[in-house]
């Protein structure tokens, strides 16, 4: 059943990223010549009055084809020479309406596939019919013999401020942004602490752990709160769960650019795949959350400024914008021959990780 249930997540996030870009397009007349799910051969299609809506055997993508100019090929013979042509007024045509149109039209996919987290994360909440609020930033327990231990942490302490080795000050108001803001420094760390109104500083050098197989310090989180809500009160909770995941998941992205994010973080379709074995084990619910994650990431990704991403167009449309008039054809070529390099170069690497991690 996980490949049913695999094939059935990737299907859903890309019609809701096409319906983004395809809804976007129909509303400033753009002419939609066909949106499909999946690429390769066709089977299925239904002709409507201007758009052809197919599904494609390959369900590992799909597309928004939008007719970029007014003599568009559309039919071609064993040669690859076109036989039909496609006549649509030029203010039809993607190139054709404003170039702020155009940038909506992108981002309406991506924004899409956000609405869809929340959507998601509201029915989560909403079946659940409670919250589970992280606990706050107070130790509950010392591990004996742990760095804690011996730095002279106590049961009830009040965590303020970390500062670490190199200068970075974490205010924690939760405590797991003690461990997510600690959690790759093996330095020595400066722990301001509220112990009954007074303040001490503790300095503190984490200790590498077999167990864990990371560098921990030995404080303990307080139980977390579980709280019960009502179906309305869940719409507001799971759209802020939902903005939640989108601030990290960008987080993580700027992440890999500024090389606070390792490259093995990442992963591929085998990840994608044995995430969703593991949710699918868990239940209906974990399956659900792994959509609304999911489909965070496809349209965060979508953003980043690569020429065959929708991040990649905007910003060409952009640079038009600012010398007044579009890149010639052979730039924008070479451009779209670069950014399928890199997503390749990147296919192969996430690729070989993942089968990496499973051996």
């Amino acid at each position: 059943m996980t490949i049913i249930y695999f094939l059935i997540i990737l299907a859903v996030i890309i019609f809701v990223h096409e319906l983004g870009h395809m809804l976007a397009a129909k509303l400033f007349g753009c002419y939609v010549n066909e949106f499909a799910i999946g690429f390769g051969p066709t089977v299925f299609k239904k002709v409507g009055k201007e758009t052809t809506y197919s599904l494609r055997a390959i369900p590992l993508g799909g597309f928004t084809g939008m007719v970029e100019k007014e003599n568009t090929p559309i039919k071609f013979d064993e040669e690859g020479n076109p036989t039909e042509f496609l006549n649509v007024p030029k203010e039809r045509t993607f190139y054709g309406i404003k170039i702020w149109q155009r940038v909506i039209i992108l981002l309406a996919g991506p924004l899409f596939n956000m609405f869809l987290a929340c959507l998601v994360f509201v029915m989560i909440f909403q079946i659940n019919g409670y919250v589970t609020e992280a606990p706050p930033a107070v130790i509950k327990e010392v591990v004996a013999q742990s760095a804690a231990d011996e730095a002279g942490f106590k049961a009830g302490d009040v965590i303020t401020k970390i500062v670490l080795k190199n200068g970075d000050t974490i205010i924690p108001k939760t405590f797991a942004e003690i461990v997510v803001g600690t959690q790759n420094s093996n330095d020595e760390m400066t722990y301001y602490v509220d112990r009954n109104g007074t303040e001490l500083i503790i300095r503190v050098t984490p200790k590498y752990s077999e167990t864990e197989q990371r560098y921990m310090i030995g404080i303990m989180a307080p139980d977390p709160v579980v709280r019960k809500i009502t179906f309305l009160q869940a719409i507001p909770e799971g759209i802020s769960y939902a903005f939640e995941i989108i601030g990290l998941t960008f987080e993580a992205i700027i992440g890999l650019f500024t090389g606070t994010q390792g490259l093995d973080s990442l992963g591929g379709t085998i990840s994608i795949y044995k995430y969703t074995e593991e949710a699918a084990s868990y239940g209906f619910l974990s399956l659900l959350s792994l959509v609304g994650s999911l489909s965070v990431s496809v349209g965060i990704m979508n953003l980043v400024p690569i020429p065959i991403f929708d991040g990649g167009k905007i910003l060409l449309a952009g640079v038009e914008k600012i010398i007044g008039h579009r890149p010639s054809e052979r730039v924008e070529m070479a451009l779209s021959l670069i950014g399928v390099g890199i997503v390749l170069i990147l296919f192969v690497f996430v690729t070989y990780q993942d089968i990496m991690k499973l051996l």
